[in-house]
């Protein structure tokens, strides 16, 4: 896991050095859409590394510490190319499309939210209806052999 982590991490770093690069060259941002993307992509891999990291207890090999400090860098850099490229549109005058931008991927991540959570919720449901239709047919097999039991019981007891 500590190797997928440093591979994404390097994957952010590179992405980043690409959208710096070209804001530094005053780069059209329209123009930068391919190196955009990739941040994107890059940062959202590690987002979601950096969760799974925090959801497993046992994820990470190294020292508690290496990892916040892991955690807090990479989410620091994310905040900081984000500011960037929110200032690369404003310099462009193009700051309304920038915060449109922003409305559309919180109503975005919102609907995934939701979704995520109403395929968990019938996951669950459907995970419930297992188990129960298992009890079920446990209590039946248990009922039959009771039945042939309690049957053979009653003819060796009507023969002796």
């Amino acid at each position: 896991m500590v190797t997928e982590i440093a591979l994404l991490i390097k994957g952010l770093d590179t992405a980043c050095k690409l959208v710096r690069t070209g804001l530094d060259r005053k780069k059209d941002i329209e123009s930068m859409s391919s190196e955009i993307g990739s941040f994107f992509a890059s940062k959202e891999e590690v987002e979601e590394k950096i969760a799974e990291v925090k959801k497993n207890k046992n994820g990470y090999a190294g020292s508690a510490l290496e990892e916040a400090i892991q955690i807090e860098q990479q989410n620091q850099k994310i905040k900081d190319m984000m500011k960037r490229i929110g200032k690369a549109y404003s310099d462009a005058g193009k700051s309304p499309q920038w915060q449109a931008v922003q409305r559309n991927a919180a109503n975005i991540q919102k609907n995934r939210d939701l979704s995520m959570a109403e395929s968990n919720r019938r996951k669950i449901i459907q995970d419930r209806k297992n188990e129960d239709f298992y009890l079920v047919v446990k209590l039946v097999v248990g009922l039959v052999i009771l039945m042939v039991g309690l049957t053979s019981l009653v003819f060796v007891l009507a023969i002796n």
